[in-house]
């Protein structure tokens, strides 16, 4: 594991698993900015590399706050989820730890609402339990 993040398997093949967590952000109210498919871009470049994508979200109304009040946290703002193939037709979903977060911005935990929020969105998407 990369120091910082935290990942969950998913059933679903990657395509799938991305549209379920955008549905998801979406429900919950985030916008959905973008979602970048680097397997795409590496085939365009003449290149191969497994099905991976990144879904870019968020809520301008609740990561505005935490930029103004430390702004080189926008550097991981929006929020971002990344799903990238296994092995097996599934996929695996990674994202950042809040504390991790906290660390490197100096910013306390509780105030980082979007980034805890992550892991409970990934679980609704992917259909378990975000504590198993």
């Amino acid at each position: 594991m990369t120091q910082g993040i935290v990942s969950m398997p998913s059933r679903y093949p990657v395509a799938a698993t991305v549209r379920r967590l955008q549905g998801q952000a979406e429900q919950h109210g985030a916008a959905v900015f973008a979602v970048i498919d680097h397997a795409a871009n590496a085939r365009r470049a003449g290149l191969e590399m497994p099905e991976t994508q990144v879904l870019i979200f968020g809520d301008p109304a609740v990561g505005t706050p935490l930029m103004l009040a430390t702004p080189d946290i926008a550097l991981d703002l929006p929020l971002r989820v990344l799903v990238r193939a296994d092995d097996a037709g599934g996929s695996v979903v990674a994202w950042q730890v809040p504390g991790y977060v906290s660390a490197r911005y100096g910013v306390p935990e509780g105030s980082l609402k979007p980034f805890a929020a992550v892991a409970a969105l990934v679980a609704a998407a992917l259909g378990s339990d975000p504590a198993s």
